[in-house]
This record gives structure tokens, sequence and C-alpha cells, in this order.
């Protein structure tokens, strides 16, 4: 390509043809999707995309709202939405934009004449100031009632495009910032020996055979991993204390006495929009601690290094032959849990840690929470 700083040569052109040449999709911003209103999804102009190897186009400025829905005429809460470009093949027409659940194409298009950019979740949004600070309805950072300043709408860190993702599966997940998304929701049961990150579904916990170790074997097919307690501060911040006599902030009522589902209260979330960091189950955390407390049993009788006499570590979903561990007295390796459980009441929060669960532990109000690197 040569340089005509006359631009009288048409090989010195750097036209919308050439550029999609150079890539199928060029960009000024990696985040060329972004919620511009609760109900409202912004396009930002100087994006050219190519659809289908045959038409071209450079977006401009655009909202896209319910209007462009393939299907319905609402958001629904919960949902994972996909966002698509979409070539009509008529010369001089412009491109069209569709929001579908299809994950594949839109409801009357197909595969050659639509193609995927983007997509958001549609969810609980915490009311919240240029800082990510939480507030009320009047805009005061944590002024009085800010715990229910809480709306349905596009999660605004949940919108992704093709340069602005997970390495895994974005669906559920929101960006916090330093390269790193996380899930929305407590995991919950895939159906595929995975674990997936959903609404109004019961997290996936020691109920199902589940410890830090099958959790940590569940994640890596998702492809995800484990958070540390650092990131766990960072998602729940904004999530509000849980209350010792209600649920309204969190399900963490005394007189509670089970999981429930994901999302059920309202105002149980954070400020990037994470669902449930405060209350319901325990989230298992990456970080491994050895307790302060000396302890003997009859798998360690005595306060010295010593290999256990029962193999603990085979406790879990799987049982198989994985060794044993060497330690100075029982049971002094524990993972972090943060958050609190169903019936924690005020001393579950956004920054509860608990230090005194071993990770070969199966306990049935311990869950977790996928985090994944960007692409």
């Amino acid at each position: 390509m040569v340089d005509d700083v006359t631009k009288t040569d048409a090989r010195a052109l750097l036209n919308v043809n050439k550029m999609a040449m150079i890539s199928d999709i060029v960009a000024p911003s990696s985040e060329y999707l972004y919620a511009s209103g609760a109900n409202e999804l912004g396009v930002v102009e100087g994006c050219v995309i190519a659809v289908g190897g045959a038409g071209i186009f450079k977006t401009a400025n655009t909202t896209l709202t319910v209007a462009n829905l393939d299907v319905g005429g609402a958001f629904a809460v919960g949902g994972d939405y996909y966002v698509y470009i979409c070539d009509s093949r008529i010369n001089g027409e412009d491109e069209r934009y569709v929001i579908s659940l299809n994950s594949t194409y839109p409801n009357g298009w197909n595969a050659s004449n639509s193609r995927k950019i983007g997509g958001f979740h549609y969810g609980r949004c915490r009311k919240v100031d240029a800082n990510l600070q939480p507030v009320n309805g009047s805009g005061v950072v944590f002024g009085t009632g800010w715990e229910s300043a809480v709306g349905n709408g596009i999660v605004p860190r949940s919108v992704w495009t093709l340069g602005h993702r997970p390495k895994c599966n974005p669906e559920g997940m929101v960006y916090i910032g330093g390269g790193t998304w996380v899930d929305i929701y407590l995991d919950s049961d895939d159906g595929a020996k995975g674990l997936k990150s959903a609404y109004n579904c019961a997290p996936a916990t020691g109920t199902e055979g589940l410890n830090w170790y099958s959790m940590t074997e569940r994640l890596e097919r998702s492809g995800k991993r484990m958070p540390g307690y650092a990131e766990f501060c960072v998602y729940a911040f904004g999530s509000p204390q849980g209350l010792d006599d209600a649920n309204t902030n969190a399900w963490t009522a005394a007189t509670n006495t089970g999981r429930g589902v994901t999302g059920s209260v309202v105002n149980a979330v954070s400020a990037v929009g994470c669902v449930d960091a405060v209350g319901r189950v325990w989230e298992w955390m990456d970080e491994l601690v050895t307790r302060a407390e000396h302890a003997t049993n009859d798998n360690h009788k005595s306060q010295a290094w010593g290999w256990d006499s029962v193999r603990t570590l085979k406790a879990g979903e799987k049982d198989y032959d994985v060794g044993n561990i060497y330690q100075f007295y029982a049971n002094s390796l524990a993972a972090l849990l943060a958050g609190g459980d169903w019936a924690d009441g005020s001393r579950a929060g956004a920054r509860a840690v608990n230090c005194a669960y071993c990770p070969w532990y199966v306990y049935g109000n311990i869950g977790v929470r996928g985090a994944c690197d960007s692409m």
C-alpha cells in the first residue's frame, strides 16, 4: 500500500473495505457496546464490522432498546442477551441490530447474514456514583435508604464485546477491573460436571458432595477459577450487611433453614452487580492458611509433624486415591471462606471471612463463585 498524501491514488485510500480486509472488526475501543441506560445499550461510532464475508458496515452512534428484540417486548431479569449485527443483503441498506436470547443467531436470521458482536446480562443493579460508591435515591453516598436503591436493568459491567470479555463463556459475569471477571451469581450445577452463574437456582454446595477440591475441578471445566479474598472484597463492596431478624438486605435471617435460590433478595447486590455476595452460603476462596490452634484427634494423635492416619484429602465428590496430608497437628490446613451463610445475620457482610474450614470439609452451607481473566 503506497502513501499518497494527495489521496489521488486509490491504492492509498484506507476505506471501509480495506479496513475489513485487515481485520473483520476494527473499533476505536474494545468496549464498543455500553449500557447507556437501564434498558438501553449504546453502540460506539466508527467501528468497521464484516458480516458473513460479504456485508461490511461502519457503525454510527446508535441506541438499542427492547425494540431491537427478535422476540418479545421486554427484557427479563436473569436473562443473558446477545447483540447481533445483521445484513439484509440488499444493496445500500444499512445494517440492522438485533438483540436475542439465542446464542447462535437471532430469530429470522442465520449464521451467514448475522454476526454476534457482544452481549449483556439483565438483572439487578445498585444505584452508584461515578466512583462506584453506593448512593440513595437522592444521590447521597451511603445515605439513608441506600440499601434499597436497587432496580432492574442492563447490568453495566456485564456488557461484553468480542474485544472486551472473559476467556471463558461470558454469560452471567461482570468485569471488576484489573483484567478480572467474576460470576454474578453463586454457582450452580450446569448439568455437565461444571458450574454456571444463573439466576433463581440453588447454589452448588456440600449438599451435592462438593468441597474445595471438587469446586476447583468443576470451575476448571467451565474455564474459571476460584477468586481470592482481595477480589471478593472488590466484587462484594456495596452489598448491605445481613440482618439477624429479616431477609431484607441478604438471605441471613436466623430463622432461615436452607440456602434457597440465587437472586431471591432484591437488595442483595453489590456495586458492580454481584448477587448474594453476602449471605445465602459461604464462598470458598483460593487462599489456604495454617490455623493457629494446636489440636489432636484420632487422625493425628500428637502435636508433631507427621502423616495423618486417615486420608482426609479423599473426601468430596470423587473417591479415589489422592495422597495424604503431612502436618504438625490435626486439621491445621484451612481454606478461607467469605461472605456468610443463610443464618449468620449481621455477622455476614462484604468483608466477612471465616478461617475455620479445611478444604476437604463437605458442608451444605459452603458454595463458590467463579472468576476468569480477560482475553
